[in-house]
């Protein structure tokens, strides 16, 4: 039997260490105020056109696309309100699946190519794959 990374049409850039450990996950509740009507996530990997974002349980995916948009500030800052800097792009959910404790693990591909989010995925590799954290909102596309 063929080994699932050789069929891969791309490279995947794993961007968490700990992925499969649970007991590392942040918690859930870590959405800015101004995004609280979607769910959020933890953008665990990505390749060429597509990522894969982690979100709860709790908080099925149930649309075919979705603006996502990267969350990158701190939590710890000294003002009441969150400093976060976000990059953003329409993705569409190709599959879903549950993993145990976890969560939800959805595969998604970018629509447009070259979008803020995928620009700041691809350009920030290196500290993504030694381990930084990509917090993500998933918001409804209107229409």
């Amino acid at each position: 039997m063929a080994n699932p990374e050789d069929l891969r049409q791309h490279k995947r850039i794993d961007f968490l260490a700990a992925q499969h450990d649970a007991d590392s996950l942040p918690g859930w509740v870590f959405k800015p105020v101004q995004f609280s009507h979607g769910p959020a996530g933890l953008v665990l990997n990505m390749s060429d056109g597509g990522l894969q974002v982690l979100t709860s349980a709790n908080e099925p995916l149930t649309e075919a696309k979705y603006e996502v948009v990267l969350l990158l500030g701190r939590s710890d800052v000294d003002d009441e309100e969150e400093q976060v800097s976000w990059f953003n792009g329409v993705v569409e959910r190709k599959w879903s699946r549950p993993v145990p404790r976890m969560g939800i693990l959805h595969g998604m591909c970018f629509t447009a190519r070259n979008s803020t989010a995928e620009q700041f995925l691809k350009g920030h590799q290196m500290e993504l794959e030694n381990g930084h954290w990509v917090r993500c909102v998933l918001l409804k596309v209107p229409g």
